[in-house]
């Protein structure tokens, strides 16, 4: 072969090998922008369930608390009721609380 030959066969697979790399540079910018396109979105997509998930979570919080709230308050009331309907019975078992809370804390 020439020395022209394998100048030329060398140019041109020079110029295949830069045109694959420029190809290949390409899809690899393609790559990397879809791939911020799906992290941004996966991104969203759990800040969006998060958020659901809190809104839920504050709810049933919400609810639990109205429930326990009327409990107690009821719980409340029947108390006064009891205290005023036996007030020595109410006065006997205050003072029998209080005489082992005092025992227990002795030690």
């Amino acid at each position: 072969m020439s020395t022209a030959t394998k100048t030329a066969r060398t140019n041109r697979s020079e110029a295949d090998l830069a045109a694959e790399l420029d190809g290949l540079r390409k899809d690899f910018e393609a790559l990397a922008e879809r791939f911020t396109t799906l992290s941004d979105a996966g991104a969203r997509t759990a800040r969006d369930y998060t958020r659901e998930k809190a809104a839920e979570a504050r709810e049933k919080g919400e609810a639990v608390y109205s429930d326990f709230s009327a409990r107690a308050s009821e719980l409340e009331n029947q108390a006064v009721y009891q205290i005023r309907r036996h007030p020595l019975q109410a006065l006997g078992i205050a003072a029998g609380v209080g005489f082992l809370a005092a025992l227990l804390t002795r030690r």
